[in-house]
């Protein structure tokens, strides 16, 4: 194989490893999200028994 093959057997390489960190990004943004969501109906629930 030569140069050119491996510089973009590298390029594909570094294409994949932001995809996946985009993905892991994503999805630490959606738990994030829940465990929002999660706090806010928990104090809710609290603030409505002890006004």
């Amino acid at each position: 194989m030569g140069i050119r093959g491996r510089k973009g057997q590298a390029a594909v390489e570094y294409v994949l490893a932001l995809c996946a960190l985009l993905v892991v990004v994503g999805a630490m943004w959606h738990v994030v999200a829940a465990a929002r969501k999660s706090v806010a109906r928990t104090e809710s629930l609290v603030g409505s028994d002890y006004p």
